[in-house]
């Protein structure tokens, strides 16, 4: 230990107790010469005499105490620590977490190590000892120890170096400084702005408010002693003196409040100030110190701030600001960790030419957005960029399970670890020049008869994603294993070659996905290669209708469409008046995209075929029109059923009046 302090050292702590605004002035001013004494004295004082700048600091000191402080191995950017550089970060956590002070001593542990230094951020200069101790490990710091200001300053000297150095002796007014010991001393210096750190201590900025508060409190005890009790009045003759000396001693032993004796018919005013202390001038030099320390300190004040944006609104930016200052006292708490306590350690017990040395921080934990990070991760598939997993798992704040923990979504594995039976296939693009290679499905299976070009196109290994992002809006899901003989296609037509590769495909049987009605939704050719082998099929049945699922299927970003074939089969299938009138009611009522609503087509041709039936009556139409709305409660909440009807009414009877219908119908 190189600093011994005496009993009698606390004694200099009396002074600069009581300052007048003159007394801060020189005692501000003096810290020029270089003698931070009397200047860290007063900060004491403040801090003593202040209950708000005391709480202020002392949430500082508590959240930097309380924060996740961490010992991070050295590495290049953008590689991993070496075992060597982890080996001596781990040396290093154990040391700063074994230290012991003697607390009747006021010594500090590590965790009041963070809290002192936490204080120098305000002070400007704060020194604290390292008490090392030596065993058959080598060297670790023990304790740590605040130094008294005496104990250090400026050199006087012009032409010196000018640094912050050491006085062994601690005597006021020496000036015998040297530099401070090597490995002894951690020294926490910081400025509020660029001047030079005698004057640029931050509570400097907050010695007038201190005066404010202080003698506001003393001026407010003083109003309420001569205004805010009662005044006794007594009336002696004139010129009798022993009657006059018996009622002032009588009026002395009443008690400590005002009193006067007077000779009868003397008149004496008293003007009335108020009893409140709300708007009188000793309160409001309270009320402005009180809220500069809480905004200096900590960047927030309620009390005064809040306005019309409301306290609740207010406090969440002001605790958003509060936190931005807590991390900034951390880092420059970090930095004097990392930078002098840290390479001390290591150069005592490995000598100085190490270079990989670790860093001690404090790590902060932001709360994710679960939405938006799925979001950036889809975006970031769809464009190619290849994702590491144990990145992935960083980001989203999930461990990796380890080999044959349970999975809370085991669907979800299963989905992303088995192979596509198609995916060494590329799914080809329907054209009209090579339609010959595919067939049309018989109307008799049950075909919605969507052209596969208007399907929407789920990616190799997106099956998972699918199931997630319908999962979120309210399709939920569930695995079986059904005869493929109960399924029901919903796209136009297949390609039997694909369905002799599905039937060759050797990586795995992979769930397909279908509806609530039995309607395949992707997997179509997975599907018949099942039935025509007679092999159960394992199926994630999405709990939707299929126009409900294939609509939310569309609004996935990563599922796409391909150029429409409607036209394909122009020559040999024909538009209806059902077609045209149930593409034009769409496109009136809701504005939405060809491809979005591309599935749920069928669903208003039928209710267009209903529409223009002669022997459908208007409640079956409107029990139609209902139970569409119950299927597909996204749609038709851009619309109502009655809406739809007069949409459905006005569009035949405008294709009437002009003579359209027999020009759609067939010949």
């Amino acid at each position: 230990m190189i600093v011994v302090q005496k009993a009698r050292d606390r004694l200099y702590e009396l002074i600069e107790r009581e300052q007048l605004p003159n007394d801060v002035r020189y005692t501000l001013a003096g810290a020029l010469t270089g003698d931070l004494r009397r200047q860290q004295l007063l900060f004491q004082a403040m801090v003593d005499t202040w209950p708000r700048l005391q709480k202020c600091l002392r949430e500082v000191r508590l959240a930097v105490r309380k924060a996740d402080w961490k010992v991070k191995p050295w590495a290049e950017r953008g590689s991993k620590p070496t075992p060597r550089s982890e080996a001596i970060a781990k040396e290093v956590e154990h040391n700063i977490w074994s230290m012991r002070p003697h607390v009747a001593r006021g010594e500090k542990g590590f965790e009041g190590t963070v809290e002192e230094l936490a204080i120098g951020y305000y002070f400007g200069h704060h020194v604290l000892e390292i008490n090392w101790l030596k065993d058959g490990s080598g060297y670790r710091p023990r304790s740590t120890k605040v130094v008294p200001p005496r104990f250090y300053g400026y050199p006087y000297a012009i032409a010196e170096d000018d640094r912050l150095m050491f006085d062994p002796s601690g005597q006021t007014g020496s000036i015998r400084y040297e530099d401070f010991p090597e490995h002894h001393f951690l020294l926490a210096i910081n400025g509020g702005h660029p001047g030079h750190p005698t004057v640029a201590a931050p509570l400097r900025a907050l010695a007038t408010y201190w005066l404010a508060a202080v003698y506001g409190l003393k001026w407010l005890t003083q109003f309420a002693q001569i205004c805010g009790v009662p005044f006794r009045w007594a009336e002696y003759a004139t010129g009798d003196l022993n009657t006059k000396k018996v009622v002032s001693e009588m009026l002395q032993n009443i008690g400590s409040a005002g009193w006067g004796a007077f000779p009868a018919g003397t008149k004496i005013n008293f003007e009335d100030v108020g009893k409140g202390a709300t708007d009188i001038a000793q309160k409001v030099l309270m009320d402005v110190a009180n809220d500069a320390c809480s905004e200096f300190i900590l960047g927030q004040n309620l009390t005064t701030s809040s306005g019309d944006k409301g306290t609740q609104a207010l406090g969440t930016v002001h605790e958003g600001v509060r936190q931005d200052l807590i991390e900034g006292v951390c880092d420059f708490v970090g930095e004097i960790l990392s930078y002098q306590l840290v390479p001390s350690m290591v150069a005592l017990n490995y000598g100085a030419t190490r270079t990989d040395l670790p860093g001690v921080w404090a790590e902060w934990t932001e709360e994710k957005d679960l939405n938006t990070e799925a979001e950036r991760f889809t975006k970031l598939k769809e464009l190619g960029i290849r994702i590491g997993e144990e990145w992935g798992h960083e980001t989203l704040g999930v461990p990796i399970p380890a080999e044959g923990e349970k999975l809370l979504f085991p669907e979800v594995e299963q989905e992303e670890v088995e192979p596509d039976p198609l995916a060494e296939e590329p799914k080809p693009q329907i054209e009209a020049s090579d339609a010959g290679g595919w067939s049309r499905f018989d109307a008799k299976s049950g075909t919605l008869g969507i052209p596969r070009a208007e399907m929407p196109q789920i990616k190799s290994g997106d099956r998972a994603a699918m199931v997630q992002f319908l999962r979120a809006r309210g399709i939920d899901s569930k695995q079986e294993e059904v005869d493929p003989a109960s399924l029901k296609p919903t796209q136009a037509e297949f390609s039997p070659a694909k369905v002799e590769g599905a039937k060759n495909f050797t990586g795995g049987n992979r769930s397909i996905l279908i509806s609530e009605d039995n309607h395949v939704v992707d997997g179509h050719h997975q599907w018949l290669a099942a039935l025509q082998e007679g092999k159960p099929l394992r199926v994630i049945r999405l709990m939707a209708p299929i126009a409900r699922v294939l609509m939310m299927a569309h609004r996935m970003p990563s599922t796409t469409v391909s150029a429409s074939i409607r036209e394909d089969y122009a020559d040999s299938q024909p538009p209806l008046t059902v077609d045209k009138l149930s593409a034009a009611v769409l496109e009136g009522l809701t504005g939405v995209s060809r491809d979005w609503l591309a599935p749920v087509r069928p669903v208003f041709e039928r209710l267009a075929a209903l529409a223009m039936s002669k022997t459908v009556s208007d409640e079956d139409f409107i029990a139609a029109l209902e139970k569409a709305q119950r299927d597909m409660p996204e749609l038709f909440d851009l619309m109502d059923t009655e809406a739809l009807q007069t949409a459905f009414e006005d569009a035949i009877g405008s294709a009437a009046l002009a003579g359209s219908v027999s020009r759609y119908e067939p010949k």
